[in-house]
C-alpha cells in the first residue's frame, strides 16, 4: 500500500496513526453529546488554537471566566473562522476552518497503531495473552495512567481525521498511586477517575505494561512504560505494508542482545554445555567436547535440524527435509 503525504497541515492530523479491526458494536458508539465533548476537547487542548483561546478569554463578558469560556468557545471559534477567512489573517488557515466545524461523524475502533506501536482496547485485550491496552498521558505536573477503552476517529469536512483515545483513567490520588524506594510506581487499577474527561490525543500517549504488585496484592499493578526500540515506518524503509493490521517492521536483534548463532559459538569456544530446547519443549544437554558416534549425531541432527547451521551448505530447509 503506497503512502501519501498528509493532506492537512495540522499536527493533530497525523499519518502515524493507523486504525485496525472491525468497528466496535453500537454500545461503543459515541452519542451526539459525546461527539460534541470530544470536539470541544480537541479545541481546548490543541496548541495551535491557543491564540484564539487567549483572545476569547480577554473578551468583555468573558473576562477570564474559564467555565463560561469552555461553554462558548467552540461556537465563537467557528464564527470567527468564517468571518476572517478572506482577511489574510496570519492566524487563519483552511485547516483551522475545517477544525472549527463540528465533526461530521465519529468512528470507533478496537485497535490502532501509533508510530509503530500497537494499542488494543481493554475489552479485546482481556481475551488475549498479550497486553496492549495500558496507557499513560502526561499532564501538567502529573502523569495519568489507565487503559484504552476505544480508539475514536473524528471525521471533519473534506475527510480530515483527528484520532483520540477514549480511556478509563485510574485515580491519581496519594491513596491510589504509590512509589516504592526503588522508583517503581504501583497503581490501584480498581479505582477510576476523570469520567468526564476520557479523551487524549492518540499521538501523545505512551504504552504501559502492568505487572502484578505481589507486595500489595489485589488490584495493585506496577506500571512499566514501554520504550519500543528499532521500529521504523514503512516509508523510511521503502517496505510495502499490505494493510493497517500488518505489524511494523522491527529489527530481529535488539541492540546489545546477541543472536543465537553468536551465543552458540561462544559456548562451544569456552567448552560450555549447550542447553537447547527442541520443538517438543524438552531440553537436551549437549557437551561440545564429547565425542559421539555417527548414529547419535544423526539422531541429534534429526531432532534439532538447525543445530549444525554454521554454513549455508549445512543449513536445513524445512521444505526439503525428510526424516
Amino acid at each position: 500500500m503506497e503512502e501519501h503525504a498528509p493532506r492537512f497541515n495540522l499536527s493533530i492530523v497525523s499519518s502515524d496513526v493507523e486504525v485496525g479491526g472491525a468497528r466496535l458494536s453500537a454500545e461503543y458508539a459515541l452519542s451526539d453529546e459525546e461527539i460534541a465533548i470530544a470536539h470541544w476537547w480537541v479545541l481546548i487542548n490543541y496548541e495551535e488554537v491557543k491564540y484564539w483561546k487567549e483572545l476569547h478569554l480577554s473578551f468583555p463578558g468573558v473576562d477570564g471566566d474559564l467555565e463560561y469560556h469552555n461553554m462558548t468557545f467552540a461556537n465563537y471559534f467557528r464564527t470567527w473562522m468564517d468571518m476572517i477567512k478572506s482577511d489574510d489573517n496570519p492566524n487563519w488557515s483552511h485547516e483551522l476552518l475545517l477544525l472549527a466545524m463540528q465533526p461530521q461523524r465519529a468512528r470507533v475502533y478496537p485497535t490502532c497503531t501509533v508510530n509503530g506501536v500497537k494499542f488494543v482496547s481493554e475489552e479485546r485485550d482481556n481475551r488475549r495473552r498479550t497486553q496492549n491496552s495500558g496507557v499513560m498521558a502526561k499532564g501538567h505536573g502529573l502523569d495519568y495512567y489507565g487503559v484504552l477503552h476505544s480508539m475514536v476517529e473524528l471525521v471533519y469536512a473534506e475527510g480530515m481525521k483527528v484520532h483520540l483515545f477514549k480511556c478509563r483513567w485510574f485515580d491519581t490520588g496519594a491513596q491510589s498511586m504509590k512509589m516504592d524506594q526503588y522508583g517503581n510506581l504501583s497503581v490501584n487499577t480498581a479505582t477510576s477517575a476523570y469520567e468526564d474527561d476520557p479523551f487524549v490525543f492518540a499521538t501523545s500517549v505512551k504504552q504501559v505494561f502492568y505487572l502484578d504488585d505481589l507486595a500489595k496484592g489485589d488490584a495493585w499493578k506496577i506500571a512499566n512504560i514501554v520504550h519500543p526500540r528499532n521500529i521504523y515506518r514503512a516509508a523510511t524503509l521503502r517496505v510495502t505494508i499490505p494493510g493497517p493490521e500488518a505489524d511494523a517492521y522491527q529489527e530481529p536483534n535488539a541492540v546489545g542482545i546477541h543472536d543465537v548463532a553468536t551465543v552458540r559459538e561462544n559456548n562451544v569456544k569456552h567448552g560450555r554445555v549447550l542447553r537447547i530446547r527442541d520443538e517438543d519443549s524438552t531440553f537436551i544437554d549437549v557437551d561440545p567436547n564429547e565425542e559421539t558416534n555417527d548414529d547419535s549425531d544423526d539422531e541429534l541432527r534429526h531432532r534439532l535440524p538447525y543445530i549444525n547451521s554454521d554454513t549455508e551448505e549445512n543449513s536445513s530447509d524445512d521444505s526439503d527435509y525428510e526424516p
